[in-house]
C-alpha cells in the first residue's frame, strides 16, 4: 500500500511539473527595430514582457516546438512616433509565431515571414 501511495504521488507531482514551461523566464528582443526594449517573459502559461513604450500580457499554449499566443493586453501610453511604430509591428508579429526554439539562452520565435530572437 504504501509503495502504491509513494507511486500516486510521484505520478502527481510529475503531471504537476508538466504544466511548467521550458521557457520560464524574461528575454531581451536582440537586434530590436529603433533600438526598442522589447522583451518577452514566460511564467507557467502566461506572457509578458516591454514593447518598446507599453507592458504587455497574454496566455499562451505550447505542444513540442509549437506556440500560440493568445491576444496580447497591454498599458496604453504613449511615447515617440518610431517606438510605437516598433511597438505596433512586434504585437503584430507576435500573434502571428507558431513554432519556437530555445537554444541555450536563445529563444526564436517563427512565424510565416517574421523570426524574432531574444535572449536570456
Amino acid at each position: 500500500m504504501k509503495k502504491l501511495l509513494s507511486l500516486c504521488t510521484v505520478l502527481a507531482l510529475v503531471a504537476c511539473a508538466g504544466k511548467a514551461t521550458s521557457l520560464n523566464g524574461e528575454y531581451k528582443m536582440l537586434n530590436a527595430p529603433e533600438n526598442a526594449e522589447i522583451t518577452i517573459g514566460f511564467e507557467g502559461d502566461r506572457y509578458f514582457g516591454q514593447s518598446a513604450v507599453n507592458r504587455y500580457f497574454g496566455s499562451f499554449e505550447k505542444e513540442g516546438d509549437k506556440i500560440k499566443f493568445g491576444p496580447a493586453g497591454a498599458t496604453m501610453m504613449a511615447g515617440p512616433e518610431e517606438l510605437m511604430k516598433a511597438e505596433h509591428q512586434y504585437l503584430q508579429d507576435l500573434s502571428k509565431v507558431t513554432t519556437y526554439t530555445l537554444e541555450g539562452n536563445t529563444l526564436t520565435l517563427k512565424g510565416e515571414g517574421i523570426s524574432l530572437s531574444f535572449e536570456k
